[in-house]
Formats: structure tokens, sequence, C-alpha cells
């Protein structure tokens, strides 16, 4: 294991979501600096995902691996030294496919508010996926979807029903970073790709195969998004990462599905505990990554 490590923060994808969606994880974490990770403070990386905030919003379907490959180029050209992976819900494939990319470079991961094991283990039919982008997205119901989708009425309610636990925390500021990070009608093609399915594989061979330090942590009250009677609840859901991932550690925190910003302080507090347990030091600060310009979006 490395002697020097930070921190990547993989953001989720989502109408107006952005690297932006760390801003209280890491004020929370510089106002729990201890003696063991002080330095690992200024050490944490936040970039914007390919198609979200100041990236590049290419017209077309994205994946993770479209997501992680200019992470993974900066890894490769940048500084060396390993880093700790920590993704938030549906981001956790874009973090398992920088970690199949760059294996030596990456000495732990934390699955914040990761999705049912159901969803990461049956994939979503590819041809059905382009079909929903041809028919659905690209087109002018897309747009006319995207521009409903986006209004604060519509992202105040989705947040109230299935991502904060408690509808008060579904504050302004909240609201404000949505509506200021879907106002380019571009940002709609990374959501798209996410609806249509494009991260839906069976991600289960490579999450029980993982070899490095693993943190899961679940909210107390984790649902699935939507509807559907078949997600699993809470309790299920940190029953099923127990039996599938032995090796791994599991926390719960107060909360539902946005921990990070939701409950930030104890969301904090269980990764640095994590962190501090591995005896990983931190690096110094090295050049911060974003999505790269020099990647293909044509």
């Amino acid at each position: 294991m490395a002697d020097h490590t930070s921190v990547l923060l993989i953001h989720p994808i989502g109408v107006g979501l952005s690297c932006r969606f760390w801003d209280r994880f890491i004020q929370a974490w510089h106002k729990q600096q201890g003696a063991a990770t002080d330095d690992l403070a200024s050490d944490l990386q936040a970039p914007d995902l390919l198609g979200c905030g100041d990236a590049p919003q290419p017209a077309r379907p994205l994946g993770p691996e479209d997501w992680a490959a200019p992470l993974i180029t900066q890894l490769r050209q940048g500084a060396q030294g390993s880093i700790v992976l920590v993704s938030q819900g549906s981001s956790l494939p874009i973090a398992l496919k920088i970690l199949e990319a760059v294996p030596d470079r990456v000495a732990g991961l934390i699955a914040i508010s990761p999705p049912g094991w159901r969803v990461l283990s049956e994939p979503f039919d590819q041809s059905r996926a382009h079909q929903l982008w041809r028919v659905l997205f690209s087109g002018p119901l897309g747009t006319l979807f995207y521009l409903w989708a986006r209004r604060r009425a519509f992202l105040k309610s989705f947040s109230e029903k299935n991502l904060f636990a408690r509808p008060e925390d579904v504050d302004a500021e909240w609201l404000e970073t949505l509506e200021r990070g879907s106002r380019p009608l571009s940002s709609r093609w990374a959501v798209f790709s996410f609806l249509a399915g494009f991260w839906r594989q069976n991600w289960e061979p490579i999450l029980m195969d993982l070899s490095i330090p693993v943190l899961v942590v679940h909210g107390t009250t984790a649902t699935g998004i939507g509807r559907s009677k078949r997600w699993d609840d809470a309790d299920e859901r940190v029953a099923t990462y127990a039996e599938k991932m032995p090796s791994a550690t599991i926390r719960l925190v107060e909360g539902r599905n946005v921990l990070p910003y939701e409950s930030s302080h104890d969301c904090v507090r269980c990764v640095r505990e994590w962190f501090e347990a591995q005896s990983w030091s931190a690096s110094a600060p090295s050049e911060p990554l974003t999505a790269a310009e020099s990647h293909d979006i044509d």
C-alpha cells in the first residue's frame, strides 16, 4: 500500500449536478481536521465530469468509460501517488472503470449511497438504451422534458420524494445549485445518458473481486429512486452488501440518498474514521483533476 494518498470525489449524474455537489462535504472535512489527516484537506479533488458543470458537454451518449476517461488520462500523466476513490450514488461504476484502468494508483474505494445490489448486477439492454436515446432523448421531446425537469418546482418535489430524508433539508442552496447547473441546455446530454441506462451493466464480478480496502456508506433510510416495488429497503441493501462483499467495511449514516450533502458532518466523520484506520498519510497537494479538455468529444 502506498504511503501517500489523495482523495478523488466523483459526483453523481443528474439535473444540475456537478462537482458543486461536494461543497458541503469539503467544508465539513476542513472543519473536522484531525492530527492524522490535517494535510489531506488540501488534497481533496472534486472534478466536473464530462457533460457537467464547466467540463465539455458533448451531444452524444455517455457511459462510465466516457466519464472515467479524462480522469484516467490525468492520473496516468500527473503526479504519482495513490488515490482513494469516493463515489456518490450511481457514480460507483465510474470509480470501477478508473480502478480497472489504473489499479496501481488506487489504494481504496469509498462508495457512498450506492445503488441497490440488484441494480448493479442486472444489466440493462443496451439496444433499448440506444432506442430511448434516439426516440425520446435526442429529439424535441427530450428538450421539452429537460426544460420541464429543471424547473424549481420539479427539482424540489423530486428531491423531497427521492433524495432527502427530511423535506426541510431541501434548501435554497441545493435548489439554486441545481438550477444554475442545469441552465446550459447542453447539460441535458449527461442526464439523458444516465436516464437511458448506458451505465447499467453487471458490475457484480468486479465488486466481488475487489482486493483493496472498501468502505460502503448507506443512509439509514436509503431507498431506490422512483416508485418500483422491486427496490430494496435500507436493511435489505445493507445485508446484501455485507453478504456479497464480506471484506468491506459497511457503515450507516443518518440520512437517505445524498449523504454528503444532507448529512455532511456525519458522512465526513464516517469517512475520516475509516481513512485513519488504514494508516494512510496525505500527499502534498497535486494539480486538480478536471474533465480533460483533450478528451475526444466528437
